[in-house]
């Protein structure tokens, strides 16, 4: 070949891969909580802030695509993504935006925690909310698992994850119509018990799984000062009222790394006057994530567990 070949083939390889190089990435549109996004197809570096979508990406097959995630109160369940190779995005309720920015993301995922930020990190990379529903849980989470499966091209494992979570539910929901069981939801912060009644947990548990309440939606307070219902304090009192045969307990302290419930906040006496059985809860699972497809399931059992 001569020289003035070899020069002219060059110049045409050089070309092509500088044509290559200037493709820009192919993106798509998804809905999700009612907003419309652009996002990247199969993205290749993605930064996410909500662990459920954090789970579902793994049940997908697409954990490798995390590049950063907050690290410090990660959920046990998800652990094998605390590693150096993945960096760390802060507080979940104020990301470090620097760390981010310097991880180059092409997708970032949030929840409601950082909605605030939603602004400061659209200057990164495109965002998208991820955040459940409570209203209305499980479709809000079927929901995200396609979203999620559109964004990364791997809709062909939706169907099976779906089924799988339909047949689950319909076996919850079985096993707790035929229980006389009544429940409440409480969670504990600070060393103090509320009710949280009509929260996602409770959703989940009484409006999707059917456990029976012992407390109505309707027995709520109102604050007239602020416009807002009074907080329900649970205590041996109120579980000798009430009677509920199960408390369901989501340890908020616990959850982001304070002190934990004291495992004698209720005297033995009252919950055996009133026959009541205090399930505590992953802590980390029920506050911190959920609505994944890994974390709706876990949930799930920890329930059905509690009514055999």
């Amino acid at each position: 070949m001569t020289r003035k070949k070899k020069l002219l083939l060059s110049s045409i390889v050089s070309i092509i891969l500088g044509l290559a190089g200037c493709q820009s990435t192919t993106t798509m549109s998804v809905t999700a909580n009612n907003q419309t996004v652009q996002v990247p197809k199969s993205p290749e570096k993605v930064v996410v802030m909500n662990y459920g979508a954090l789970d579902t990406l793994d049940a997908l097959g697409k954990g490798s695509i995390v590049v950063a995630t907050p690290l410090s109160v990660i959920p046990s369940y998800l652990q094998q993504f605390n590693k150096t190779s993945i960096t760390d995005t802060g507080n979940m309720k104020d990301p470090n935006i620097d760390a981010i920015r310097q991880v180059k993301p092409d997708l970032i995922i949030i929840d409601g925690r950082q909605a605030s930020k939603t602004e400061d990190l659209s200057k990164i990379a495109p965002v998208i909310n991820l955040s459940v529903n409570a209203q209305n849980y499980v479709e809000s989470t079927k929901n995200h698992i396609q979203v999620l499966a559109k964004i990364t091209e791997t809709e062909s494992k939706v169907d099976n994850i779906i089924q799988a979570l339909d047949k689950k539910i319909q076996s919850a929901q079985a096993l707790a119509q035929a229980s006389a069981k009544k429940a409440i939801v409480a969670i504990h912060n600070n060393g103090k018990m509320i009710l949280i009644n009509s929260s996602s947990s409770a959703a989940l548990i009484h409006d999707v799984l059917d456990v029976k309440r012992a407390v109505p939606l309707t027995v709520m307070p109102a604050n007239n000062l602020i416009g807002k219902p009074k907080p329900i304090f649970i205590d041996d009192n109120y579980i000798k009222s009430v009677k509920p045969d199960i408390i369901f307990v989501v340890d908020r302290s616990k959850a982001i790394g304070n002190q934990g419930m004291n495992e004698h906040f209720f005297s033995q006496q009252a919950l055996d006057k009133s026959k009541t059985h205090v399930v505590y809860l992953t802590p980390d699972l029920w506050y911190l994530s959920g609505g994944g497809a890994e974390s709706i399931n876990r949930q799930i059992d920890e329930i059905i567990n509690a009514l055999k």
